[in-house]
């Protein structure tokens, strides 16, 4: 059974033991519409269009789930329920951690971490910053075919 939370670098490596890499992702599963309409604006999705729970899933490079956090409402971001969470702060800086962008900013909490650049209208991405992006998403599926 996968940890529900993580407290210490002891128990992150139990959860993952021998790990060098581990990828992060977040997931959203939906839910029936709550009557009370303060319920149902909290779990309302806009990227999914429709009421979700959000939840966040650390797996190692065998697809091993081992940290699954409690679910929350489906409006919350990625990164926020990562922060929320807190469990950057205990894996080791030799372990690698892989993400999307939508963890944008968890490269100042963690200095080993991969990430894809986001390009923008003003700066586009050079061909060398796609190439990279395309290895590191290659290198990423692997979190995404464990859910």
């Amino acid at each position: 059974m996968p940890a529900r939370q993580i407290h210490s670098a002891e128990e992150f490596f139990r959860a993952f033991p021998g790990v060098k890499d581990v990828f992060i992702d977040g997931t959203e599963r939906p839910v029936q519409k709550p009557k009370n309409l303060r319920r149902r604006k909290k779990m309302y999705s806009g990227k999914k269009r429709q009421t979700t729970r959000k939840g966040l899933i650390m797996t190692d490079e065998t697809r091993q789930i081992g940290f699954i956090p409690m679910s929350k409402n489906g409006r919350r971001h990625d990164k926020r329920l990562l922060d929320k969470v807190d469990i950057i702060r205990h894996i080791p800086p030799e372990v690698t951690i892989w993400a999307d962008t939508g963890f944008q900013g968890i490269d100042k909490q963690h200095p080993n971490t991969q990430i894809p650049k986001k390009g923008t209208r003003k700066r586009p991405l050079s061909p060398e910053q796609k190439q990279e992006n395309k290895i590191i998403s290659g290198i990423r599926i692997t979190v995404e075919q464990s859910l």
